[in-house]
């Protein structure tokens, strides 16, 4: 059981987080000050630097805090970040890529602000956007390691099916957070399913996989 000293430096922590992505999300990363977070927060700028020594040490808070939600873990080595993503691609059912995409969406209100702020973040600092980077790659790896699981797909075009399908989710994502726009939810998911459907677990036939084997159908067609 943590003693009282260790649970007083996690409430400091979590207010200056707390604090931090109200203030990001409010003026932007680059247009908000240590000061403001630290008065903002109820405490000093001296007290903000003796738990984050720079701004980005508060991005990794964030980052960690996304992993934390997601229940995507950290370490080398490790085969993957989120087996559930890989075991979903790797079925290639449509149902069970409904369900894992709208349980991500639930979670959206609770980690998406901390992407948007990291993203914003990307854009002034360099480490940051490496970091981010290396997590977006970490998601879409996953969803490669799925169709290579299932020998779906030829390997050279795995990635870029990955890519594509993690951008399309990001995008959709930000309809409800930074772009503040809400279509119909359940719509969008249903969409957003079925194209995943068929860039990561569709029609495996030798013309679908390479449309360039077959010529075209009419001859006169150039």
């Amino acid at each position: 059981m943590p003693s009282l000293r260790e649970a007083q430096k996690q409430l400091t922590r979590d207010t200056i987080v707390e604090r931090a992505l109200e203030l990001f999300t409010a003026k932007g990363y680059a247009a908000t000050t240590i000061d403001e977070i630290a008065a903002a927060a109820g405490t000093t700028r001296v007290t903000f630097y003796a738990y984050y020594p720079s701004r980005t040490d508060l991005m990794k808070e964030f980052m960690a805090r996304v992993n934390a939600v997601l229940d995507r873990t950290n370490g080398p080595g490790r085969p993957s970040t989120a087996t559930e993503l890989v075991d979903v691609v790797r079925a290639g059912k449509l149902p069970g890529i409904l369900a894992w995409i709208e349980s991500r969406a639930a979670l959206w209100p609770v980690f998406r602000p901390y992407l948007d702020v990291l993203s914003d973040a990307a854009a002034v600092d360099p480490e940051v956007r490496s970091m981010l980077e290396a997590w977006n790659e970490e998601v879409i790896s996953d969803m490669v390691r799925g169709m290579e699981h299932a020998g779906r797909f030829p390997a050279e075009t795995r990635h870029i099916r990955g890519t594509l399908a993690y951008t399309q989710l990001d995008y959709v994502a930000t309809l409800w957070t930074r772009r503040r726009l809400e279509p119909n939810r359940d719509h969008a998911l249903e969409v957003l399913a079925g194209s995943w459907h068929h860039l990561l677990c569709g029609d495996e036939s030798s013309e679908h996989m390479n449309p360039r084997a077959s010529g075209p159908k009419n001859p006169d067609t150039p």
